[in-house]
């Protein structure tokens, strides 16, 4: 195993979900655009280019009854994280229950192999591993157990694995793909277990913290947003959010690393090269301004200290580091400069309020 990232500690990713209201957040900026799918079609088509722990994913699947009860969800979530599948699919049992033709697929592929993972059979000379679990009953406590059942569990022990490379690259073990759909609704899903569908088209793509902050343009367009932007059917649209930090993360930020810029580029750095670099032609796509958005640091209750998130003020300095992306290396040595890690904790306690910001534009294909 390669050296271990900054943002595959586990600890880490936990402690700034669960101190954050980003989830929330962004599941809330995302609803508008599920309640404007179109309301015309038999079945709507919809990616999660990263489903974490798959508050998102359930969020988008609740919102999308709301708007579209009686149409089918093919929702597809792609996810290397064995953790994260497995939370994922813990939250599936009761949507299930409440939008019954939903079908749910999992694949921990690149974003550049998306669109083969449903109509190959191998991909890079590693063959596909499938399994379907077709759910029986019409109950959550049924769909639990049988999610949670030894099957699909083997199979994700056996084949849900992670390589990664002497540059510290993640990869997956085997391209792997996970159906799962309800028995009483088999005679109108069925038929998108061997599809035909044109490039994989989607009606709506989320690509949610899809990628680092620091990396340049060219790395997120060439490694995630070209790619998803290839997968969108001609009214689709690719919602992209990312991180940039805000003024009161960035002047603790600045203060602990000044050598460093942890959000060199923006959504517009993004959308003016895209212009200039287009992806396909330019003119199939339409680019919407991006717009930007808070989310708070949650205090625990009474200031209590955690076992896993420690105190206020560590914790607070621990979702900063986690946001910046800033490797161990560095966090080493902060944490060695006593005089500025002290005056770095001294900032933080002196804010009133520690409010993140993300922006969030989209891209839609139009013809």
């Amino acid at each position: 195993m390669g050296k271990k990232r900054f943002f595959d500690d586990r600890l880490k990713y936990l402690s700034f979900i669960q101190n954050t209201s980003e989830k929330k957040i962004i599941s809330t900026e995302i609803y508008p655009h599920i309640a404007r799918l179109s309301q015309n079609k038999s079945y709507l088509r919809i990616l999660d280019a990263g489903t974490g722990d798959g508050t998102i994913i359930s969020n988008v699947i609740k919102s999308f009854h709301r708007y579209h009860a009686y149409t089918s969800l093919l929702i597809t979530g792609k996810e290397i994280s064995y953790e994260d599948l497995k939370n994922t699919l813990e939250k599936m049992p009761d949507r299930f229950v409440e939008h019954p033709n939903l079908f749910v697929t999992m694949t921990n592929v690149k974003f550049s192999e998306l669109g083969l993972i449903e109509n190959s059979s191998k991909i890079k000379n590693k063959k596909i591993k499938e399994f379907n679990l077709v759910l029986k009953s019409n109950n959550s406590f049924e769909f639990n157990s049988q999610i949670a059942g030894s099957k699909l569990g083997n199979f994700i022990k056996k084949n849900w694995g992670i390589e990664i490379d002497n540059k510290g690259r993640t990869s997956y073990s085997n391209p792997c793909l996970i159906r799962i759909y309800r028995e009483d609704n088999k005679g109108h899903l069925e038929q998108f277990l061997r599809n035909d569908y044109k490039n994989n088209d989607y009606d709506l793509i989320i690509a949610s913290q899809a990628y680092r902050a620091a990396s340049s343009v060219e790395v997120k367009v060439r490694n995630v947003i070209g790619p998803l932007m290839k997968l969108l059917n001609k009214s689709g649209k690719l919602l992209v959010t990312h991180s940039i930090g805000g003024p009161s993360i960035q002047k603790i930020l600045k203060l602990a690393f000044k050598d460093k810029e942890a959000f060199p580029n923006t959504a517009k750095n993004i959308l003016e090269y895209l212009k200039d670099n287009p992806v396909c032609e330019n003119s199939l796509f339409r680019y919407v301004k991006p717009k930007n958005y808070a989310f708070d640091f949650k205090k625990t209750p009474d200031q209590t200290i955690s076992e896993l998130f420690g105190h206020d003020s560590d914790a607070k300095l621990a979702n900063i580091l986690y946001v910046g992306q800033i490797p161990e290396k560095d966090i080493q040595n902060l944490e060695s400069n006593k005089s500025l890690y002290n005056k770095v904790l001294k900032t933080i306690k002196s804010q009133r309020r520690l409010q993140f910001k993300n922006e969030i534009f989209s891209i839609s294909k139009i013809r």
